[in-house]
């Protein structure tokens, strides 16, 4: 009887000692979901607050489709980029209750207009790109060049000027985005690869770009000459003196 006793005061003590780390260790699963519900709560409130305090949307039907928090070295409060049905891309600085900046919005009269790649590419050319990928689209954001800022990236498609990508980022001397633009090629609509991949060369880390630069003659009888950089990689690394986007050279396999 002693014994059995025993048996049941252990079983006990096994159980209480249980729930007891329990509480100590909350559920890691349930933590994160918390952590993303709060995440999205605050994407919700600060999509109402754009709604309540920009009076671009009382005056159109635009709707928002994507918000995120970033960090474009903005300053003046937090940096929110925002993306519309009608595919313009909006760059936001809030600070508590008020809206400090719009960049591509709505105060600048400028925007991004994202453009679908399906007319030019089947295969997926942003699918190796960095950063957060906005959905439906030609554009990411990320810290692409390892200065802790994050940059903006998208593929343009224009009819009369051809293929483009570009890379802004914000200039905390100048308070405004510059632009890098670098002119490129689809080499296989169907298999690819994508005209743009970031990777490490020659101890550099940056871009390869298979460039495309071919003018069109603006009078009768002029015939440009072709640029000789035309169908070959090119590779770009960031200059962190000069804060730009610097060529280095073809690359060679």
């Amino acid at each position: 009887m002693k014994f059995t006793n025993y048996i049941f005061l252990c079983i006990a003590a096994a159980l209480l000692f249980s729930c007891i780390k329990k509480k100590e260790h909350p559920d890691i699963e349930t933590n994160n979901n918390s952590v993303s519900d709060e995440s999205a709560d605050e994407k919700e409130a600060m999509k109402e607050f754009i709604y309540n305090n920009d009076q671009y949307f009382q005056e159109t039907d635009a709707e928002i489709v994507f918000i995120e928090k970033a960090n474009f070295g903005i300053p003046g409060g937090e940096n929110w980029i925002v993306k519309l049905n009608s595919m313009h891309i909006l760059i936001y600085v809030i600070n508590g209750d008020k809206i400090e900046e719009d960049y591509y919005g709505t105060v600048s009269g400028q925007y991004f207009v994202d453009q679908y790649l399906d007319e030019i590419s089947v295969y997926d050319i942003m699918r190796d790109i960095p950063g957060t990928h906005i959905p439906d689209g030609s554009f990411s954001f990320g810290d692409f060049n390892g200065d802790g800022i994050d940059e903006l990236f998208r593929y343009l498609y224009v009819h009369e000027l051809g293929h483009n990508i570009d890379i802004f980022h914000y200039d905390p001397q100048k308070k405004e985005f510059m632009l890098c633009r670098i002119l490129y090629k689809i080499i296989d609509s169907n298999n690819g690869p994508a005209p743009v991949e970031f990777s490490t060369y020659k101890g550099m880390y940056g871009f390869k770009v298979y460039y495309s630069n071919f003018e069109v003659a603006e009078e009768q009888g002029w015939d440009p000459d072709p640029d000789p950089k035309n169908d070959k990689w090119i590779f770009y690394t960031w200059d962190a003196g000069h804060k730009k986007y610097i060529e280095v050279g073809e690359v060679v396999d």
